[in-house]
């Protein structure tokens, strides 16, 4: 009894240290959760007003407006899949490599997120690109920047045509859902200007002023897209944490009940002995 007293009370220390490790991880998905959301704002702020800028450049240009870019790409569709990082975010990431498999074969995928790639690659659907996705929000701005750098050098050698984005977000911090969206080419009919708006003034001719604001409008997608998928990774963690918690409360009162258990019977057991002892001491000295 003694030799189980000690087990259970070892793996109740155990369970105790992996509380204390799920709490920091609790708290450092709350933090970056609450980082990613603040900056939400701000990053779809950003692509409303490029949109808008947008509109008001279409607007110059002669004639009715069309694709962006125009030409029509010989190279492949890509799905550009924005996955979590790290693990223990329930079945979030299987969520996402799921759908992304879903995309035809001829489609090339594109995978922002090592947890992503390497589920990919376990289902035998391996990434034709990939990318370490950012763990802190400060770095968010600079992976989107390296995915744009990248698509636009594979358009410009004609190795992509259209380009679609995959990516998870999530509510108020609730369960992420999976947000699939067009990102190229972009129909100028989208941004239709206000009626009565008085133009604006330029330096660059219509046709520039459209591709370099097209230019700002993808990367602004990226970015929002980056950071949704910032934000629902910590909200998925946040969530496996939480229940993970709930779970370890259960088995320490579980454990602890066994514990006082067994520590009550090894008690009764040393008195039962004393008081047999005692009694055969006194059986003895009687004889």
């Amino acid at each position: 009894m003694v030799e189980r007293l000690s087990e259970v009370e070892s793996r109740r220390a155990s369970v105790e240290e992996l509380g204390t490790v799920t709490d920091a991880m609790r708290s450092l998905a709350a933090v970056r959760l609450q980082q990613a959301s603040a900056m939400l704002a701000g990053t779809r702020t950003y692509a409303e007003v490029v949109a808008g800028a947008l509109a008001q450049a279409v607007a110059l240009r002669r004639g009715t407006p069309g694709r962006w870019p125009s030409r029509n790409g010989r190279g492949r569709p890509a799905l550009v899949l924005f996955a979590p990082e790290h693990g223990f975010v329930g079945a979030f990431a299987e969520r996402l490599a799921d759908t992304a498999r879903t995309a035809s074969p001829g489609h090339a995928l594109w995978v922002v997120g090592s947890r992503g790639a390497a589920l990919l690659e376990e289902r035998g659907r391996p990434a034709d690109w990939w990318l370490p996705m950012a763990t802190h929000t400060d770095g968010v701005t600079a992976t989107a920047r390296r995915v744009a750098e990248a698509l636009y050098r594979a358009a410009a050698e004609d190795r992509l045509s259209r380009v679609e984005l995959l990516y998870g977000r999530t509510v108020s911090g609730g369960a992420p859902d999976v947000v699939r969206e067009a990102l190229l080419p972009l129909d100028l009919a989208r941004f239709p200007a206000a009626g009565g708006a008085v133009p604006p003034l330029t330096n660059l001719p219509a046709a520039d002023l459209v591709a370099h604001l097209v230019d700002e409008y993808v990367f602004a997608l990226l970015v929002r897209a980056a950071m949704e998928s910032f934000a629902a990774e910590n909200a998925a963690r946040l969530l496996v944490m939480m229940a993970a918690r709930q779970n370890i409360e259960a088995t320490l009162d579980e454990l602890t009940g066994v514990v006082r258990r067994l520590r009550q019977e090894q008690i009764t057991t040393e008195l039962i002995e004393l008081a047999t002892g005692a009694e055969a001491q006194a059986g003895g000295a009687a004889h």
